[in-house]
């Protein structure tokens, strides 16, 4: 999605740069929480960023930022917040203009992070993790829906974390109407197809596939401390 992001077609341009911001504002909100900026101030400031990146053609950038969208963003979030007149003259914006903000729920995903020694840059690197993994498990949601496997999905969602069953095996297995080796069979598949999709995920946000590797290791790393 970056590389359309920052192709020479403006409008599908400007169409995945929106949804990329639609699915990856959380992570900017929480960084201007961080940075001392009340939850109104965080929405509007966050609000006015995004309606400068749209319409600025600054995308084609990425690349100059090692090819990840992460890094321009955060990069690009601080400089507008240096604008001390973005500060100042802040006003109120209708979220729908530019990309709506669920601001209630992130407040609450602010506020649940649970280390005050964590600085704004950490703060926002989490936010970014926590936010690809869970556009991970909508995807994978949606797709197991669309094939009429919804109901299995929910029910073997627990194994992708790498967690155990609440019932054994064979109970599960039962209550899904599969035999038992069919039902491994399924765990097998479905945390096959998490890697898959994380790394979809990820190669989305990035100019470079070659950079998926390391960027995979970038978000463990994030996550394990």
């Amino acid at each position: 999605m970056i590389r359309a992001a920052g192709g020479d077609d403006t409008a599908a341009a400007r169409a995945a740069l929106a949804e990329l911001c639609r699915q990856y504002w959380h992570p900017l909100y929480a960084y201007t929480r961080r940075c001392g900026c009340a939850p109104e101030d965080a929405e509007d400031l966050t609000q006015g960023f995004f309606e400068r990146l749209l319409r600025l053609d600054s995308v084609g950038k990425v690349s100059r930022d090692q090819g990840k969208f992460r890094a321009f963003l955060l990069a690009s979030l601080k400089h507008y917040l240096l604008d001390q007149h973005a500060f100042a003259s802040a006003q109120r914006r209708d979220a729908r203009v530019t990309v709506s903000l669920n601001t209630a729920e992130a407040e609450v995903r602010y506020l649940a992070i649970p280390a005050e020694t964590l600085t704004p840059d950490q703060v926002f690197e989490r936010q970014w993790a926590i936010t690809v993994l869970e556009n991970v498990m909508q995807r994978m949601a949606r797709e197991y829906e669309s094939a009429g496997r919804g109901e299995l999905f929910a029910a073997l969602r627990f194994a992708i974390a790498g967690e155990k069953s609440a019932l054994p095996y064979r109970e599960l297995a039962a209550q899904l109407g599969m035999s038992e080796e069919a039902t491994r069979v399924a765990i097998h598949r479905l945390r096959q197809r998490y890697r898959a999709a994380l790394r979809e995920e990820l190669a989305g946000t990035l100019t470079s596939e070659a950079e998926v590797g390391e960027e995979l290791r970038e978000l463990r790393r994030i996550l394990s401390r």
